[in-house]
């Protein structure tokens, strides 16, 4: 006998997997910044815990050049990857020119100068990635510096992908960015994040 769902009864399930997905996303995201900003502050006596607040944000960006530097070096220790998450998340996320220094002296002093480089090569190249794609869906943002919050997305978009193969309706595509609006601790605007989810799920479709 087949299963015949409501569009009620669809928008519910989808919401619940959805939420799910993005949740785990989001977590993984948070997790990875929360980890390596305590074991800087830990080895380092760097504090600059005050950054969980972007941690979904950091973590989507950050989080992929650890992932390359564990997979690309294995003679990498923990703690070096952890030093360079470091110095990469000072360039990009702080404009603290003193921090940054010293992270970059410690960096020298380990002999770590070569990798950091590669790794920032690596950052440069995934942020050129992603504010060309933003580019593409002709969205103004107010500052060129502020698309770089927007690096959460970049562990979403395989969801937005699949997403994109489903004939969503207005209202399901706000369940998204409900979803992700929650997530991001509401520290973009609503209206911004619901045209930049809507406009990616239709760039995927083309």
């Amino acid at each position: 006998m087949d299963l015949i769902l409501t569009e009620s009864q669809f928008i519910k399930l989808l919401k619940e997997q959805q939420e799910e997905e993005i949740a785990g996303i989001f977590e993984k995201s948070r997790d990875f910044t929360k980890k390596f900003l305590k074991d800087v502050k830990k080895q380092f006596g760097i504090d600059f815990t005050f950054l969980l607040t972007w941690g979904s944000v950091i973590g989507g960006f950050v989080g992929p050049i650890s992932n390359y530097m564990e997979d690309r070096y294995s003679n990498l220790s923990e703690s070096d990857i952890t030093l360079i998450c470091f110095g990469i998340t000072l360039t990009f996320f702080s404009s603290n020119k003193e921090k940054l220094h010293k992270v970059l002296e410690i960096i020298k002093e380990k002999k770590l100068i070569t990798f950091f480089d590669r790794a920032m090569i690596k950052s440069y190249e995934l942020k050129d990635a992603m504010f060309n794609f933003l580019d593409s869906l002709n969205i103004t943002f107010s500052k060129v510096s502020n698309m770089i919050a927007y690096t959460f997305l970049i562990p979403l978009v395989p969801l937005l992908k699949d997403m994109s193969d489903l004939d969503l309706s207005e209202q399901q595509v706000n369940l998204i960015v409900t979803g992700v609006s929650h997530y991001t601790g509401g520290i973009f605007a609503s209206n911004l994040l619901t045209t930049l989810i809507d406009k990616i799920i239709k760039r995927f479709k083309d």
